[in-house]
């Protein structure tokens, strides 16, 4: 499993060990992901079910060769996590680590199932003031590309497009791989939206897509900022102007997306699928609700004066069948439940 530190690879992680599976993280600095083998995952290191291998650049062919020596499954969950103008700095390794780990699975004979974390940003820009239709197979949210790719000087609208250009440019070089070439294995791909829950290290806290926490602390300059990310198709190349528009989105439990990851593994039936795993659709407001409910001493920013839902329709039916299936849960873990787990635990103080 790549990026085996990381909000989501950490509850995948523990999801397989909890059921009985060994498991091969990567992570770019070992050192710095040792806490991956103490606290909840210290008897899984101590048994030798858990253990952690050094892939210092994803984007290097042969980086992983040494990895999946022996490996049954592969969950490629890392990602280029830079926030920075040029798209070659951010595209172009992400992509090149599609062709990597896709090579270095080719020349490993035990490999069965890859399972590729994409983005719902893959399929649909999720604009905020328009619809956005209907997302199928064939959804691609092409113009992340564009706005990323658009000609230089470098600015503000090239660096929010990267993040979801370089998932548009991953998952679509997943697939050209796959028709490509004659894989002795099963390819699928899970695409979650927001990822909200449990954190199981101080680090998820404090990542930039942790939007509950965000809310919590008041960063509005942030919470301001995505409404322009989310809308950055609509963000003139080499403008400073940010949208208006209110900042909805979807959100889904880290522990329900682990499940949904583990189960494009493990279930037989599901073949070459794009497992559109959104969550609940939201918006600021309904957070900030949340939040004053959960602490009722504490003072939270006003609302914003706009609130919608946005505006899309997307099937997660074979995702939520897959949640039914392997867990016995009917629907998504529920917001309040989600955000509850964000804010109470060691790593967040009031």
């Amino acid at each position: 499993m790549t990026g085996a530190s990381g909000f989501l690879a950490s509850h995948v992680i523990y999801e397989f060990l909890n059921r009985g599976f060994n498991v091969r993280g990567t992570a770019r600095d070992i050192q710095q992901s040792s806490w991956l083998l103490e606290g909840r995952f210290k008897k899984y290191a101590e048994t030798g079910a858990l253990e952690l291998a050094p892939v210092p650049d994803l984007s290097v062919a042969g980086a992983y060769d040494e990895a999946l020596k022996g490996v049954t499954a592969i969950l490629h969950i890392a990602y280029v996590t830079r926030i920075v103008p040029d798209p070659n700095e951010v595209i172009t390794p992400t992509v090149a680590g599609i062709r990597s780990i896709m090579n270095s699975a080719m020349k490993e004979s035990s490999v069965k199932e890859v399972v590729f974390t994409s983005s719902a940003l893959a399929a649909s820009p999720l604009a905020q003031d328009v619809d956005n239709g209907v997302v199928d197979g064939k959804s691609w949210n092409d113009a992340a590309l564009e706005a990323a790719w658009a000609p230089p000087p470098y600015g503000m609208a090239h660096a929010m497009a990267n993040y979801p250009a370089s998932k548009v440019a991953a998952e679509k070089e997943v697939w050209k791989f796959v028709e490509e070439n004659k894989l002795p294995f099963n390819v699928n791909v899970v695409a979650p939206a927001g990822i909200i829950g449990e954190p199981i290290n101080g680090k998820h806290i404090e990542g930039q897509a942790n939007w509950v926490v965000h809310a919590f602390r008041g960063n509005k300059a942030m919470m301001d900022g995505m409404q322009a990310c989310k809308s950055l198709v609509r963000i003139p190349i080499g403008s400073n102007t940010l949208t208006n528009q209110f900042f909805a989105a979807f959100y889904a439990d880290v522990k329900d997306l682990a499940l949904i990851h583990v189960a494009a593994i493990l279930d037989p039936e599901i073949k070459q699928a794009r497992l559109q795993s959104w969550g609940h659709s939201s918006h600021w407001n309904e957070i900030l609700a949340i939040l004053r409910k959960l602490r009722p001493e504490k003072k939270f920013i006003d609302d914003y004066p706009t609130a919608y839902h946005l505006k899309v329709s997307v099937d997660q039916s074979e995702s939520l069948g897959l949640l039914r299936k392997w867990s016995g849960k009917e629907g998504w873990t529920p917001l309040e439940e989600s955000m509850s787990a964000n804010i109470n635990n060691p790593y967040l103080s009031d």
